[in-house]
């Protein structure tokens, strides 16, 4: 998969996981249902979207939010 895929994959999974949820998802069920086999693969992810500015992230267990405004400058799929 592709990055950029990947990315906009794990930021819609993010979306509808907090959207059913109520919580965010952790590292470990995002990486299970990606069946990425390296908690670091998540990580680069979750970095990629927070620099994106897609994404807040704090060091809590859950500790992932979606920015209600994201800036979309060069971000293709999220400006449909």
């Amino acid at each position: 998969m592709a990055h950029r895929l990947k990315k906009q994959r794990v930021f819609e999974f993010i979306r509808g996981y907090i959207a059913s949820n109520r919580e965010a998802p952790t590292f470990a069920e995002i990486g299970r249902h990606f069946q990425l086999s390296s908690s670091s693969s998540v990580f680069d992810i979750l970095n990629a979207l927070e620099k994106d500015g897609l994404i807040k992230r704090n060091r809590s267990w859950r500790g992932i939010e979606i920015v209600q405004q994201p800036v979309t400058q060069g971000i293709g799929w999220l400006d449909r």
